[in-house]
């Protein structure tokens, strides 16, 4: 994510990329970086959009993310690498890794667009906390700094927006012992029902229950 609004075209990119190469060799045929701009709702895509795609991709290929094709002027086809920057060969992330399984309502539903790289960011963060647990997490500062090497602007920016959007709930939550409220602690939970697009489960049965209320109401009456 360093480097301004370019870190967020990388990642806005490379996430796509991986959702576009499905299958060995995990290579993409030739894509104008002008459609890239427009697909990932860069500004400007037939001008300043397509140059920092052009730049992401450079960027991406050249820290062994991607091997491009791409000449001067013309687009070119897009080879997966490994994650881990190696320059090795890429391979399907596995259940048993280390991974963050992204929904697909991220394209489905337009938020690979609407959200910054610091919220986009932040989701990937909070989904890897989450870890398929049944409640919200807590994570200390420190593993914040040693585990994803964030800065606490990126972190407070990205959660906002998330907040913003309705798709992260933050609640307190106590640290340590259950008597010392003095340690509460701010706890996250990304909202996956509402990442793809569907209402909450809570809300569809307050609405269902809603005109069972009105009608016992009315009947009283």
């Amino acid at each position: 994510m360093r480097g301004g609004q370019g870190g967020e075209v990388r990642l806005k990119l490379l996430l796509t990329m991986s959702l576009l190469a499905v299958s060995p060799p995990y290579d993409i045929r030739p894509v104008p970086a002008r459609s890239w701009a427009e697909a990932l709702g860069v500004d400007d895509p037939e001008r300043n959009g397509a140059r920092r795609v052009n730049d992401a991709i450079d960027w991406l290929a050249e820290h062994k993310l991607i091997v491009s094709e791409r000449r001067r002027g013309t687009p070119g086809a897009v080879r997966l690498l490994s994650q881990s920057g190696d320059g090795g060969p890429y391979t399907r992330p596995i259940t048993s890794g280390r991974y963050v399984r992204l929904p697909l309502g991220l394209w489905d539903q337009g938020w690979i667009v609407r959200l910054s790289g610091a919220a986009l960011t932040m989701l990937i963060v909070l989904l890897d906390m989450q870890g398929g647990r049944a409640q919200p997490q807590w994570i200390s500062p420190t593993q914040v700094r040693n585990r994803y090497d964030l800065s606490p602007d990126t972190w407070s920016k990205g959660v906002r927006e998330l907040q913003a959007h309705g798709l992260v709930s933050v609640s307190k939550r106590s640290q340590g012992d259950i008597f010392d409220y003095r340690r509460l602690r701010n706890a996250y939970w990304v909202n996956e029902e509402k990442l793809q697009g569907a209402e909450p489960a809570s809300n569809r049965t307050t609405r269902r229950r809603r005109p069972a209320a009105t009608r016992r109401t009315q009947a009283r009456g």
